[in-house]
Protein backbone atom coordinates (compact mmCIF):
# COMPACT_ATOMS: atom_id res chain seq x y z
CA UNK A 1 0.00 0.00 0.00
CA UNK A 2 1.39 3.38 -0.97
CA UNK A 3 0.81 6.25 1.41
CA UNK A 4 2.13 9.80 1.64
CA UNK A 5 5.16 10.79 3.69
CA UNK A 6 3.27 11.94 6.78
CA UNK A 7 6.38 13.44 8.35
CA UNK A 8 6.87 15.70 5.32
CA UNK A 9 3.19 16.66 5.43
CA UNK A 10 3.51 17.52 9.12
CA UNK A 11 6.62 19.58 8.37
CA UNK A 12 4.71 21.50 5.68
CA UNK A 13 2.31 22.53 8.44
CA UNK A 14 5.06 23.48 10.90
CA UNK A 15 4.85 20.28 12.95
CA UNK A 16 7.91 18.23 13.84
CA UNK A 17 7.81 14.51 13.20
CA UNK A 18 9.68 11.23 12.91
CA UNK A 19 9.08 7.93 11.16
CA UNK A 20 9.72 4.81 13.24
CA UNK A 21 10.49 1.67 11.22
CA UNK A 22 12.08 -0.64 13.81
CA UNK A 23 11.42 -1.53 17.42
CA UNK A 24 14.87 -0.18 18.33
CA UNK A 25 13.79 3.31 17.23
CA UNK A 26 10.65 3.47 19.38
CA UNK A 27 12.15 4.64 22.67
CA UNK A 28 14.21 7.45 21.13
CA UNK A 29 11.30 8.65 19.00
CA UNK A 30 8.92 8.76 21.95
CA UNK A 31 11.51 10.68 23.98
CA UNK A 32 11.94 13.16 21.11
CA UNK A 33 8.17 13.66 20.88
CA UNK A 34 7.78 14.15 24.61
CA UNK A 35 10.58 16.70 24.81
CA UNK A 36 9.47 18.71 21.76
CA UNK A 37 7.57 21.92 22.33
CA UNK A 38 4.13 21.82 20.74
CA UNK A 39 2.71 19.16 18.44
CA UNK A 40 4.79 16.23 17.21
CA UNK A 41 3.90 13.49 14.74
CA UNK A 42 5.14 9.92 15.19
CA UNK A 43 4.62 7.79 12.09
CA UNK A 44 4.93 4.13 13.10
CA UNK A 45 5.47 1.74 10.18
CA UNK A 46 4.42 -1.72 11.32
CA UNK A 47 4.02 -5.05 9.60
CA UNK A 48 0.46 -6.12 8.90
CA UNK A 49 0.97 -9.13 11.16
CA UNK A 50 2.15 -7.09 14.18
CA UNK A 51 -0.29 -6.61 17.02
CA UNK A 52 -0.25 -2.98 18.00
CA UNK A 53 -2.01 -2.08 21.22
CA UNK A 54 -4.16 -0.32 22.14
CA UNK A 55 -6.36 -0.94 19.12
CA UNK A 56 -9.94 -0.27 18.11
CA UNK A 57 -11.49 -2.87 15.82
CA UNK A 58 -13.19 -1.71 12.65
CA UNK A 59 -16.73 -0.57 13.39
CA UNK A 60 -16.16 -0.41 17.15
CA UNK A 61 -16.48 2.60 19.43
CA UNK A 62 -13.45 4.09 21.21
CA UNK A 63 -14.68 2.80 24.59
CA UNK A 64 -14.36 -0.73 23.13
CA UNK A 65 -10.58 -0.31 22.81
CA UNK A 66 -8.48 -3.47 23.23
CA UNK A 67 -5.42 -2.86 25.41
CA UNK A 68 -3.73 -6.27 25.22
CA UNK A 69 -4.73 -9.93 24.94
CA UNK A 70 -6.11 -11.49 28.07
CA UNK A 71 -9.03 -11.24 30.44
CA UNK A 72 -8.62 -7.46 30.93
CA UNK A 73 -8.23 -6.74 27.23
CA UNK A 74 -11.44 -4.75 26.81
CA UNK A 75 -11.28 -1.31 28.39
CA UNK A 76 -14.62 0.11 29.32
CA UNK A 77 -15.31 3.78 29.74
CA UNK A 78 -16.51 4.77 33.24
CA UNK A 79 -19.69 5.96 31.50
CA UNK A 80 -20.30 2.47 30.10
CA UNK A 81 -20.22 0.56 33.42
Amino acid sequence: MVSPDFVKLADAHGIQGLTVSTRAEVEGAVEAARSAPGSFLLNFKVEKEDSVYPMVSAGSALHEMIRRPGKDALVESPDEK
